[in-house]
């Protein structure tokens, strides 16, 4: 998919209308104007940049939310309390906007340029949001109609939400979706029997949306390194250091679905991911089962002296998952199910809330109350003949798993990527590197480009240089977002400290407690027109402790024209 445009119809978060010469205008985010064309083929995210505050992330969090409410239409009611009882298709959270984008319904089989709808979204305050689908080749006018289960085909398949900094609003949605597919499941296990349902891996499961945290990182790393081929693995390989897999283990405990509440007439909670377990034991190494069946454990071990291309056990995960997404939804089924803690006020509770809080209070149990959880994820490093735990890895290698891992398995899925300060635990080096990382991620996958947009927050202006211009929306508090391309600014390849200085209005390279050095001494000698050569030799010897700097060289510039005088 393609975003056009996001227009603020009424006041989310910091988004509000925004003094105009005139009048006040709705707070509007414009990402593309032109048509459908080849540069759309191409690989060029969004990076939005500005200072704390202005904005950047909320714009993430009211897509996030959009797509949420408008999953949320389309379900069958049935399947949850929530959606039955009280879900309510008119309020949303931003309560009005229109949204735009082009997208190639997934149903398509080419995938290319002619085959992008133009969709748009409008919802007025109060009132069901209604949707306009324009093919572009229809000659007759569009209207909008009321959105239905039959639009999911022109809704994104993937909506993933990461957030590394301390902001982590974004996950709201994105946990209140992971509560409604298990109230999906636990509706299709009781009632099994009448709709005589398999858990079909590749439809399953039913919600877009889905937030890369911690726990994701283990299911993102097999999902790559049991089906992906050497080559693809190449970016995750070299910059993780990552010789090969070396042994994991997956602990099933057979609980019932709810902790607090049991519904004595469910019984055990497995039943549908029996199709997961049954593949899964056909891969594992041993297993072992206790006499009473409360848990089971799944070993797997990587062939470490295999010279060929494919071990024993990527060759078992191939057989019998086709792709590594497919593998990915498994386990992905599997962890939805340690939500099984969440009691039924609980789960009432964060689906009317639109508290910034309300994700802290999903409570967090020891392993032994999970349904599911990996375990001895062990990995060996290069150049080492020591094996390290995956828990091992530092924030950085976490936050690098989750944004290129999870670019390697999405191949032509329609997906928006909504990416919240990605790099924040990146070393220097990582960062002048990501947005390459990134490119060669999805190209390595064998990506269409066509099939996403992503979205990048970020403060680090080597980002930034590594964006065009017209996909740098700069933020600034009270103003529409403007583009550096409509602010005159080249920004791809652009040095730091001039970043810094036009987006960031830091004009500094080196920071506040050492420039005052050189600000004090460029005050004392501001309004003099000569210097002896030991007063020159005295400001000098007062810099000694800074490093070099251009700061410093422009003062030392200064000092000598001085002199001279």
């Amino acid at each position: 998919m393609k975003l056009v445009r996001l227009t603020i119809l009424e006041q989310f978060r910091s988004l509000k209308k925004i003094k105009a010469e005139k009048d006040f205008e709705d707070f509007t985010v414009l990402f593309r104007e032109d048509e459908p064309n080849e540069n759309w083929t191409q690989f060029h995210p969004y990076c939005f940049a500005g200072l704390n505050g202005s904005g950047k992330s909320n714009v993430l969090e009211a897509l996030a939310n959009i797509f949420y409410h408008l999953e949320c239409s389309t379900l069958d009611p049935n399947t949850s309390e929530y959606l039955n009882e009280d879900f309510d298709l008119k309020k949303s959270d931003p309560i009005a906007y229109e949204l735009e984008y082009y997208i190639i319904p997934k149903e398509s089989e080419k995938k290319s340029i002619e085959d992008y709808v133009n969709v748009i979204i409008r919802k007025e305050k109060l009132e069901a949001p209604q949707i306009k689908i324009t093919a572009q080749d229809q000659t007759s006018e569009s209207v909008f109609i009321d959105i239905s289960n039959s639009i999911r085909s022109y809704l994104p398949e993937l909506v993933i939400g990461y957030s590394s900094g301390e902001n982590e609003i974004l996950s709201l949605p994105f946990v209140k979706s992971r509560l409604l597919q298990l109230d999906e499941y636990y509706y299709h296990l009781k009632n099994r029997d009448k709709l005589k349902l398999t858990y079909n891996l590749n439809e399953k499961p039913e919600s877009s949306l889905v937030y890369m945290d911690y726990h994701m990182s283990q299911a993102i790393l097999l999902a790559n390194f049991l089906i992906q081929d050497d080559e693809t693995l190449e970016p995750i390989k070299e910059q993780l250091e990552i010789d090969k897999l070396h042994s994991f283990r997956l602990v099933i405990n057979n609980h019932k679905l709810y902790h607090k509440d049991d519904d004595p007439e469910l019984g055990h909670l497995l039943p549908l991911a029996e199709e997961i377990l049954v593949k899964l034991r056909s891969c594992a190494t041993s297993v072992f089962k206790n006499s009473n069946d409360e848990f089971e454990i799944f070993d797997f071990y990587f062939d470490q002296n295999s010279k060929t291309k494919n071990s024993t056990l990527k060759k078992a995960f191939k057989t019998h998952f086709t792709s590594p997404i497919e593998l990915f939804k498994a386990f992905q089924i599997l962890n939805l199910l340690n939500l099984r803690v969440v009691s039924k006020s609980l789960k009432k509770e964060i689906y009317n809330s639109d508290s910034l809080y309300a994700m802290y209070k999903v409570p967090s149990f020891e392993e032994s109350e999970h349904v599911f959880h990996f375990n001895l994820f062990k990995i060996k490093k290069k150049n080492s003949s020591d094996k390290m735990l995956l828990k091992a890895f530092s924030d950085g290698e976490h936050q690098f798993l989750h944004t290129m891992g999870i670019c390697l398995i999405l191949k032509d899925k329609n997906t928006l990527m909504l990416l919240d300060e990605p790099e924040t635990h990146f070393n220097p080096e990582w960062r002048s590197e990501f947005i390459s990382l990134l490119k060669d991620s999805l190209s390595k996958s064998g990506t269409n480009h066509l099939m996403r947009d992503i979205l990048i927050t970020s403060h680090s202006p080597f980002i930034i240089s590594d964006c065009f211009p017209d996909k740098v929306l700069v933020f600034e508090k009270g103003k529409q977002p403007k583009s550096a391309f409509k602010m005159n600014f080249r920004t791809f390849g652009t040095s730091v400290d001039l970043i810094m200085d036009n987006i960031f209005n830091r004009g500094n390279t080196i920071g506040d407690f050492s420039s005052r050095i050189i600000l004090e001494i460029e005050e004392e000698i501001k309004n003099k027109k000569s210097l002896k050569e030991e007063e020159v030799r005295a400001y000098k010897n007062r810099t000694n402790d800074l490093g070099d700097s251009i700061e410093k060289i422009l003062l030392f510039t200064k000092l000598n024209e001085l002199k001279k005088k």
